[in-house]
């Protein structure tokens, strides 16, 4: 027993290193132990799929929750846990299963009526993700995030009271960072009906001080990498000759990529409603999260790099490891070899990489007005992007953003198609037409009625608005926030604020 308890401090000394192979790998051989008690058992099946999770092996997550719910079947939180598994593998149905039984075992287990409302909203069934953030916030008055999701679904659903409320909750300090945000956002939309203008602003600036604080440390770290590092390397990543056994000739990925609120979710929702099916994967960040994890010491040595010099790369391990994370994704697709669409947006760093892995990838480009582009990243609770917080960041990432996509499109011409926004909503058949010729697939009609399937999963902000037809493109929606890029207008030449 002072072996097996030996054994699990070193691997816990592993998993807080983030080594999580080798922690897995010590908990493995304990498993394997016949000495272990019932309980311990259980606590290692956790561990062990808690860390398969956290490195993007669903599958194996998978096995070693089953194995603890055939032992114990009534632990609410291991049941949510396996709902979350589920969702990763895009298996809706027993993701909303083991949310639902979870509830059943607990029904104050918020995460999983949290879990499953949020389903029920990217899946588009709009009726039961309302009931369930009702029940949320009725439950717990205090969940503001709650309510913020069930006033994207229902802007009648946030009275005036509602507003009170919040109001007198902010006063008492009582809220979360996360319910501080939401609180902050519902603040800010409130003014923003009434048209005050400067009092929208200072409430969408704490709005987005508080997002950020959520994960402070993290967000600190994550802006270095996407303001400084990678886009000072981008172009000089030199790759090692890859190991041809992950052949990937038969596969023919889509990768979307651009900003955020750039007509991202439309494409992908128009590109997968067509004839040929299309494995619609959303953002995976698989790709950052395998080139982060093979390449972190060259990334973030200090070391100097003269302009001539390059930085390798390990592509063999990149590769292995981001095509073992896609195939636990689920993918099913027996009428085209391996096609499938991705859009982790930051992609635009990572094409020279993704076509070393798959020579067919095709990279579709949706763009928009950079002016309405940075308001509608700024106005949005965007909690996991790092730079989305601040006028400022959002300027420097979209300034970085065009600097990588001219520089791989005068690269790589024939693989990446720009679509504009405003011209495809005004014409989607001819731009929708130009889409699939684009990525030799079979244009058909049906594909601009995206908004009808009831299979159509977004996670994104836009989940609301893809459950309609196309809409015209306002050009005046963010007429009133232009005087607050007065200040960088020479600084960046990009930014027009005549038009």
């Amino acid at each position: 027993m002072d072996n097996i308890k030996e054994s699990i401090s070193k691997a816990k000394k592993f998993y807080d290193q983030k080594n999580f192979f080798d922690a897995r790998a010590i908990l493995l051989e304990i498993l394997q132990e016949n000495q272990i008690d019932q309980k311990l058992k259980l606590t290692l099946y956790y561990l062990v799929a808690d860390i398969c999770y956290k490195i993007n092996d669903f599958i194996n997550s998978e096995k070693y929750l089953l194995k603890y719910i055939e032992i114990n079947n009534s632990n609410s939180k291991i049941l949510n846990f396996l709902g979350n598994v589920y969702l990763k593998r895009r298996d809706y149905i027993n993701s909303e299963k083991f949310y639902l039984e979870a509830i059943y075992q607990d029904d104050k287990n918020e995460n999983a009526l949290v879990n499953l409302a949020v389903l029920y909203q990217n899946l588009g069934k709009q009726k039961q993700a309302v009931s369930s953030y009702k029940k949320i916030f009725k439950n717990n008055p205090q969940n503001i995030g709650s309510l913020y999701n069930l006033f994207n679904i229902d802007k009648g659903a946030v009275t005036q009271k509602n507003i009170l409320e919040i109001k007198n909750l902010i006063k008492e300090k009582k809220l979360t960072k996360f319910d501080m945000a939401s609180s902050y956002f519902l603040l800010a939309e409130n003014e923003k009906n009434k048209k005050n203008f400067n009092e929208e602003i200072s409430l969408l600036k704490q709005a987005n001080d508080y997002s950020f604080k959520v994960n402070e440390n993290i967000n600190k770290q994550s802006n270095k990498y996407w303001l400084q590092i990678i886009p000072s390397k981008f172009d000089k990543f030199n790759f090692k000759k890859k190991d041809n056994s992950h052949s990937t000739q038969n596969i023919f990925p889509i990768f979307i990529i651009g900003l955020p609120r750039c007509g991202s979710t439309l494409v992908e929702s128009i590109i997968s409603s067509g004839k040929d099916k299309i494995e619609n994967l959303g953002e995976t960040n698989l790709v950052n999260w395998a080139f982060l994890n093979t390449n972190r010491d060259v990334l973030f040595s200090s070391k100097s790099i003269n302009e001539e010099e390059k930085i390798k790369i390990n592509i063999k391990q990149t590769a292995k490891k981001l095509n073992f994370a896609f195939s636990n994704l689920n993918i099913h697709n027996e009428e085209k070899s391996n096609i499938f669409s991705e859009k982790s947006l930051e992609n635009f760093y990572y094409i020279d990489l993704i076509l070393d892995i798959y020579p067919n990838a095709k990279f579709l480009n949706p763009f928009r007005n950079l002016v309405d582009n940075t308001f509608a990243i700024y106005n949005q609770f965007l909690t996991n992007i790092s730079w989305s917080h601040s006028v400022e960041n959002i300027l420097i990432y979209i300034d970085n953003y065009l600097r990588s996509i001219d520089f791989f499109k005068k690269k790589y011409q024939d693989k990446i198609f720009s679509i504009s926004l405003e011209n495809f909503t005004k014409d989607p058949k001819t731009t929708s037409m130009e889409i699939y010729k684009f990525c030799d697939l079979v244009w058909d009609e049906k594909c601009l009625e995206f908004y009808k399937r009831k299979d159509l999963f977004s996670n994104t902000a836009s989940n609301n608005q893809i459950r309609a037809s196309v809409k015209k493109y306002d050009n005046k929606k963010y007429q009133a926030y232009k005087q607050l890029l007065k200040d960088y207008e020479k600084k960046y030449n990009w930014i027009n604020l005549d038009y």
